[in-house]
């Protein structure tokens, strides 16, 4: 299930172009004000968290160099549960207006909340990410194994994609998906991306996909997002044509 959140901005003031993590706590904290005791879940819970949300589309641009200025813009929040998207839409509308950015920040006003109709999905789908899209893997640097970040060009960000999907639609429905067939045909306008979450940076890429996959695991990627790291605003899909 997806929302549309509208949103007005009430201040002069820009927001810094490393908003993500930012709007992540604050969608959280407005969840808490709505269901506490999701909220807790969510915060407790150590495995997969099930919901994903896009970057601000900004309606109308106002030209500023210290940061990202508009009057009104909107964005989508984006989960398989139902009754999370609508503790979600509830907390928002109980508290709607917000900060954003750091040092002065901007002034928000959530206008409105729109329920989307779901799209019918088939075995071969186009999708555009309204997120960056983030896959990381393992791998020995010296005597230790560390964290890398995955870009397209490298063939284990496909099988790490395939394989986090499968284990979060696994860990969700709680059994393994009866068509485990998932294939990126095609890959278009990749946009390298580099995005701060709590004081670290993470390599991600924006594009455009031809995928190839049982119907249901499309389904449970676009409601739940693609790659890693959902819950900070990670692997958000839009559908194409």
């Amino acid at each position: 299930m997806r929302c549309k959140i509208t949103i007005r901005k009430t201040s002069s003031n820009p927001i810094h172009y490393d908003y993500q993590y930012g709007l992540a706590s604050m969608l959280y904290h407005r969840l808490a004000n709505a269901n506490i005791t999701l909220a807790n879940e969510l915060h407790s819970h150590q495995g997969f968290k099930f919901y994903t949300f896009s970057n601000l589309v900004i309606e109308d641009w106002i030209p500023n160099k210290y940061g990202l200025n508009f009057t009104k813009a909107h964005f989508f929040i984006s989960s398989p549960d139902p009754e999370f998207i609508r503790s979600f839409t509830e907390g928002l509308l109980m508290e709607p207006e917000f900060f954003l950015g750091k040092g002065q920040k901007a002034n928000l006003i959530i206008e409105s909340a729109e329920i989307l109709p779901q799209p019918e999905f088939s075995d071969t789908c186009k999708f555009t990410t309204l997120s960056p899209l983030y896959v990381k893997t393992m791998r020995k640097k010296g005597e230790k194994l560390a964290e890398f970040d995955l870009y397209p060009k490298d063939a284990k960000f496909y099988e790490n994609l395939h394989t986090n999907l499968c284990s979060r639609y696994e860990e969700y429905y709680g059994h393994k998906v009866e068509q485990d067939f998932f294939d990126i045909l095609d890959v278009m306008d990749v946009k390298a991306k580099r995005v701060s979450i709590d004081n670290s940076f993470r390599r991600c890429s924006m594009l455009k996909m031809k995928l190839e996959a049982s119907p249901e695991l499309v389904k449970f990627a676009y409601d739940a997002g693609l790659g890693e790291k959902n819950a900070m605003g990670f692997g958000c899909l839009g559908v194409v044509g």
